[in-house]
């Protein structure tokens, strides 16, 4: 019994399917921190002055946050997660 073209279409597609999303798993992005060279100071209240900071820092720069102890601004990007 030979395949019908039908499934054999229906199998390369599949196969299309789960390469494109195997790759796609790959290269998903993440983000990724490190601290700010341009802000001056400690993050108590105003959290948006450490994401304008950020963000006027680098195109790259998507958020800025505070952390550690005492608080200090860290920006925040995009890496790619390497699996």
């Amino acid at each position: 019994m030979d395949p019908s073209p039908r499934n054999l279409s229906a199998v390369v597609f599949l196969l299309l399917v789960i390469g494109t999303a195997e790759m796609a798993s790959v290269g998903a992005y993440t983000y990724c921190t490190h601290l700010s060279g341009s802000f001056h100071g400690l993050c108590v209240n105003d959290f948006y002055q450490c994401t304008d900071t950020c963000l006027a820092e680098s195109p790259d720069n998507v958020d800025g946050a505070c952390y550690d102890f005492p608080p200090r601004c860290y920006c925040v990007t995009e890496c790619l997660n390497i699996i």
